[in-house]
């Protein structure tokens, strides 16, 4: 797609008003599929995301040799007839990380030799900390291009009983990924880990999902979880739970309009740790309601700053620096260096798309600090980066004459964005008129 054809001009609102339905959580869906993969009897996903990144995840599958069936929502994973089948090419994984991080895990737990690659980003994104903590359980990964990032080979016989050590500050998937492999080993696993954790919410979740799935685990020490192998996973049905991430984006239109949107299906009982966005935007003096099908956020006449550690949310950040734009003061955004080594250097691109609007942003090397209001509008760079599509987005309601170069990047995560948005701007200039 050229430039001209993948730029959305974003159109101005006084305030929005509506509902909208998110898509099925990319971290769940991701995690379910793994799971599934590792089951011994033929798994369901209900209500699973369409997106780039869980494709991905699902074609790397089939090509190990699980039974992949995708029907709309519905995803039915049939186990492979042994782990698993090896390809002399690569499985291209694109720009997915949390792809690479999970199936590295899943092969460690087959025997032979399989190859990792992706985009020239991914190529820039390291997992030499998975590496190092899949090696004390026999696996080995050779590394065969710049660092200890892919393109890689992994070579296994099968993921062995013992202890490993994983260091997840760059991130969380590291230790996910370690914790379901762990399952299928060839006996108990100990696995140890670093403090901190970037993003630990996210291993909750695939703790919770283990849980759920039948799975067990023992945590015996505050940074040691003991899992017994190998654990035969009886078959499964999963409903994905609605995408809080995909919400953000909703939640923060409503705050920069004095707007009033609902979104669902969500529930305060989420364990997805993005939903603490939430709890920002009640600080910066939004109103939030839960109801029967999901949360309801009203913005304030005026947004109140904040100084925020957003290491337990740090896809949030483009969101939350597009919404400090509009605070009545400066605002701080601390303790999130691992978003350097994201789908784009985020810290870099959102000061840098902000700074294109005429706004103060001072860089560090692990946060920013941001003082507004945006003085013009521009064409956005997205750095192919979903979340700084969809954040600047938001931004755009608010300031004339913004466009979104590289609005295609949404796929990655929420194909239906810009018709979700769209639709929201229509319900609300009905209501508004």
């Amino acid at each position: 797609m050229n430039e001209s054809a993948d730029t959305r001009a974003i159109p101005c609102v006084s305030r929005l008003r509506g509902e909208v339905a998110v898509p099925g959580s990319k971290s769940v869906t991701h995690r379910a599929l793994i799971l599934a993969a590792l089951a011994h009897e033929e798994c369901v996903i209900e209500n699973a995301l369409d997106a780039e990144d869980t494709r991905v995840t699902a074609q790397s599958l089939r090509r190990l040799g699980v039974g992949i069936h995708w029907q709309g929502s519905r995803i039915c994973v049939r186990p492979a007839p042994h782990r698993w089948v090896f390809s002399p090419e690569p499985m291209f994984l694109n720009n997915s990380g949390t792809s690479l991080r999970l199936l590295m895990g899943l092969a460690a737990v087959g025997r032979g030799t399989f190859l990792f690659d992706g985009s020239a980003r991914l190529r820039q994104r390291p997992v030499g900390p998975l590496a190092d903590a899949l090696k004390p359980l026999g696996v080995n990964v050779r590394f065969l291009g710049h660092g200890s990032c892919p393109p890689l080979e992994l070579q296994t016989n099968g993921l062995l009983a013992g202890e490993t050590l994983v260091d997840a500050s760059e991130s969380s998937q590291y230790l996910s990924s370690v914790l379901m492999a762990a399952t299928q080993a060839q006996g108990p696993v100990l696995v140890r880990w670093k403090d901190p954790v970037a993003s630990f919410p996210y291993v909750t979740i695939t703790l919770s999902m283990m849980a759920e799935v039948g799975l067990e685990f023992f945590q015996v020490e505050p940074r040691a979880i003991r899992v017994p192998a190998p654990q035969r996973l009886s078959g499964f049905r999963l409903e994905v739970e609605g995408d809080c991430s995909s919400a953000s984006y909703f939640w923060a239109a409503s705050a920069l309009t004095h707007g009033d949107v609902l979104t669902y299906p969500l529930s305060p009982s989420t364990l997805q740790g993005d939903c603490r966005f939430l709890d920002v935007l009640r600080t910066m003096g939004c109103s939030i309601r839960w109801e029967d099908r999901g949360v309801r956020v009203r913005g304030p006449d005026r947004l109140q700053p904040v100084h925020v550690d957003m290491n337990a949310m740090p896809d949030m950040v483009p969101t939350l620096g597009v919404v400090c734009a509009f605070a009545d003061g400066p605002c701080t955004i601390t303790n999130v260096a691992h978003l350097r080594i994201k789908e784009s250097d985020r810290l870099h691109a959102v000061a840098t798309e902000l700074q294109r609007l005429g706004v103060s942003v001072e860089q560090y090397p692990d946060g920013l600090r941001i003082q507004g209001p945006p003085q013009r509008g521009d064409a956005i760079t997205t750095y192919n980066d979903h979340r700084m599509a969809m954040a600047f987005a938001v931004l755009g309601l608010r300031v004339p004459g913004t466009t979104i170069r590289g609005a295609s990047a949404v796929a990655k995560s929420f194909p239906g964005f810009w018709t979700a948005l769209n639709d929201l701007v229509q319900q609300s200039r009905k209501e508004n008129a």
